[in-house]
């Protein structure tokens, strides 16, 4: 349900979808195709996510595809996500918290080159990728 719905408003935008079942999909669609970006669930069968963004970063072709992670709450602050964050995702966005909208901004910011720091709402358990500065939450 999820997936139908951001696919759809990423449509109406003008981005074309594919989207993998699971890990294992993830990894022979990106052997064949070089996306413009990746939102990517950590929590995937077959092969998990940071397998994924491990793949995207050590594979020449891919590694500067930005890399978006959309996750669930209580994952957030896991040995998962801070793997991500020290592999080289560029945002972690909440499931619980974002919109189509909201990440559809974070990709456009993203293909576009501007820096995206997270919004003071989700510092609490979105992060800064390393290399990328960290501002204060007011």
């Amino acid at each position: 349900m999820v997936v139908k719905v951001y696919g759809s408003e990423f449509e109406l935008e003008g981005f074309g979808v594919m989207v993998a079942p699971d890990g294992l999909v993830a990894l022979k669609m990106l052997a064949a195709m070089r996306p413009d970006a990746v939102v990517l669930d950590l929590m995937m069968s077959k092969s998990k996510g940071a397998d994924v963004l491990k793949h995207i970063r050590s594979t020449p072709a891919l590694k500067t595809i930005p890399v978006i992670i959309l996750t669930k709450a209580y994952m957030t602050m896991t040995s998962l996500a801070q793997q991500a964050a020290a592999i080289g995702a560029d945002r972690a966005l909440l499931k619980s918290s974002c919109t189509p909208g909201q990440l559809l901004e974070v990709i456009n910011d993203l293909l576009s080159g501007k820096v995206v720091e997270p919004d003071p709402s989700e510092r609490q358990a979105a992060w800064t990728p390393p290399g990328k500065p960290k501002t204060d939450a007011k």
